[in-house]
């Protein structure tokens, strides 16, 4: 398996590529855009929930403020994926980071209406 970047333009070189997920069907690439999705729907409630509990804590809003500063880097890492800026080694990392993502918004809205 060769590595080279994609060209955005070119759709045969996007429609080739290799998704997150096992293949690069339509029905794989949507899944990996619903899961992009819901990830970002828990950042965006994290980030709204750490600001809404402020009063509580000046600690809650540094946990939403990291939880968005995580999520920023995973885009930065998709896009670059993207793009083919990365070696498909990166994958599994990608991967690993959006359910860490994942299981600390989970965790840290727990705390926040504990």
């Amino acid at each position: 398996m060769s590595y080279q970047p994609i060209d955005p333009d070119d759709a045969q070189s996007w429609s080739s590529h290799d998704v997150l997920f096992l293949g690069s069907s339509d029905q794989e690439r949507m899944i990996e855009q619903g899961a992009g999705i819901l990830v970002l729907v828990l950042v965006s409630l994290t980030l709204l929930f750490s600001l809404i509990n402020t009063h509580k804590s000046g600690a809650h809003l540094i946990l939403g403020l990291i939880i968005t500063g995580f999520a920023l880097c995973l885009g930065h890492l998709l896009r670059a994926w993207r793009n083919g800026d990365l070696d498909p080694k990166f994958k599994y990392f990608i991967l690993t980071q959006t359910a860490l993502l994942t299981l600390l918004c989970v965790i840290a809205n727990v705390y926040f209406w504990q």
